[in-house]
This record gives structure tokens, sequence and C-alpha cells, in this order.
């Protein structure tokens, strides 16, 4: 039901638009993303045990203890992802920037780098350093890190709070908090509907490239697995990502692997278009152009985290803008 835009919501517009501020202004891209997601996993979590019949206190805690398993094999997960793609990465690069000088003086095609050696230990060195770095035991200790676990302690605790009692109506304070709530349902609405979306596409990419992967043998398949469904998490870019690394590393057998990956990879995403229309388009309904247009500013203003975000601000703009009448 459309309303006038009364000064409490304004106010609360307002407060949400300073929010969205000072987490680009002081980096806070991790926590705010993090927090989503543990709030998200709570919430259903709640929900499908209380429609299983669990009485809501158990239910609640039950959701916590859950979360907690989950979210320690997540970390071990993307812990050994991390370190398996810094030990497997130097050497596919190792191996295909030979492979792309050879096809690229075969077909007569001019080879956009000097020195390839040098380019090799560049690449090799800037992943030894960044893997040197994250195997010390400070590197967990940094900020992004204790972002992360801020932000899921925010999610617990809010999913943990009990409902505080309904304000006395008919002041200023009880209609900012009306508007300020019906905001975070909004934008958390916005926030499952597209990350929702997102990780069903993501699976069944990664499902159906796996399957691909093994069937043909292509090297490093333990690896482009995980790659292939954490990029697919990235809305546009993701898939660009990894299947330059999955052709990268078809390169490394022969040509005519790397020809037939390149088939697959873009039949597959030809039938992720008829997938993105029929899950992701039915419940977001974005156009491409302003989903890349958001991707920019979110890069911009946040960095990976802004690229994850921006669908999601895209669509709670709209929803926004839907529930004021345009006079």
């Amino acid at each position: 039901m459309l309303q006038a835009a009364t000064g409490p919501r304004r106010i609360a517009h307002l407060l949400f638009l300073l929010a969205l501020a000072a987490v680009a202004r002081f980096g806070l891209g991790p926590c705010l993303l993090a927090g989503l997601f543990a709030y998200l996993i709570l919430d259903r979590t709640d929900l499908l045990l209380r429609k299983a019949g669990v009485k809501p206190f158990l239910a609640r805690w039950s959701s916590v203890g859950l979360f907690a398993v989950v979210a320690g094999l997540l970390t071990m997960i993307f812990i050994s992802f991390i370190r398996l793609g810094l030990e497997r990465l130097p050497v596919l690069v190792d191996r295909v920037l030979p492979r792309l000088d050879e096809l690229a003086a075969s077909l007569g095609l001019p080879w956009p780098v000097d020195n390839v050696s040098d380019l090799r230990e560049y690449i090799l060195g800037a992943a030894k350093e960044n893997a040197r770095a994250l195997t010390k035991t400070s590197g967990l200790l940094t900020r992004d890190f204790f972002q992360v676990l801020v932000g899921i302690a925010v999610a617990v605790l809010r999913f943990l709070s009990s409902e505080p009692a309904p304000p006395e109506k008919g002041n200023l304070y009880a209609e900012l908090l009306g508007e300020c709530r019906r905001r975070g349902e909004l934008f958390m609405d916005s926030f499952e509907r597209v990350m929702g979306a997102q990780v069903i596409i993501a699976a069944i990419n990664t499902a159906a490239t796996a399957v691909f992967l093994y069937s043909v043998d292509i090297p490093f398949r333990a690896f482009l697995t995980p790659t292939t469904f954490v990029c697919g998490m990235i809305p546009i870019a993701g898939n660009v990502i990894s299947n330059v690394v999955i052709v990268a590393a078809a390169l490394t057998r022969s040509n005519h692997m790397a020809a037939a990956a390149l088939v697959f990879l873009v039949a597959v995403h030809k039938a992720e278009y008829f997938l993105n229309s029929r899950i992701v388009g039915s419940r977001i309904q974005l156009p491409m152009w302003a989903t890349l247009l958001a991707l920019l500013v979110g890069e911009a203003l946040l960095g990976v985290p802004g690229v994850i975000l921006a669908p999601t601000l895209l669509y709670y703009a709209r929803e926004e803008l839907r529930l004021i009448p345009a006079s």
C-alpha cells in the first residue's frame, strides 16, 4: 500500500543513507556483509525449526548452536581454500604463461608482454608473498577479520534479543522507530532475495562445471571447483574470473582442451541466462545495465563487499521508491 513520505519516514531514509555513507567512508563493508549473512542464516534456520514443530525458545538456541558449527566449518573450508589457491595458483601461472607465449607465436599474434619470464617471476613473487602473509599467526588479527567477528556478534545478539515492547503511539520517537524498523526489514528482505538467487545460480553453475572438469580430467580441478562457487557469489564479474582461470588450466593440457572448455563455459552461461530469468529475474527483476553500474559504484566505494552488496542496494532502492506515491 502506497503511503505519503511523512516526516519520520524521511528522517529514517536520511539515517539509512548516513549509515551507508559511514560504511563506505570507514571501510565497514566486511562487517556489514558478515552481519547480514549471519543474521540471514540464523533467521532461516529458526524459521525452519519452528515450522518443524520445535518450540520457539529451543528453536532459537538450536539455531545459534547450528550456526556456530556451520560458521566453524565454513571458516576451516575457506582457510583451506585460500591456502590451496596460494599453493596451486603459482603452479598454474608457471605452466600457462609459456603456453600462452607459444600460442601467440603460432597464431602470429602480438604478445603484450616483452619478457614472459619477468612477468612470471612477478606474479609468482606476489603470490608467494601473500602466502607468507596468510600463514603468519598474526594474519588472522587483521582489521577485516575483526570486522567480520563484530558483524557476526552483532547479528547473533540481535537475533537473541527479545522484541521490545511497542512504544507509545502519537509521538515522534515512536513513529521514527517504526519507520527505521521497516527500513531494516525491507533491506534484509532485499538481501535475502538477491543473495538467495545468487547462491542458487552459483551452486548450479558449480555442479555443472565440476562434472565437466572431472569428466575431461582438467588439471587443478580440486582448486577450480570451489573457485567457481566462490567467484559465482560475485555478480557478473565472478563468472568472468572463474572462466578465465578454467580456460587457463585447460590450456596447460592442450589447445584443443582449452577450446573445449571455452565452448562448454559459453554453453553453460547461455543456459544460465534462462535460469537467471527464471530464478533471479522472478525474484529481483533488475536490468543488466543498472546492475553493472551498481557493481562499478559498489566496487569503488567498498571493494569486493561492495560488489556483492550492490544488487541488494539497487533492489532495496527500487522497493523504497515503489512505496512512495508519485504525488
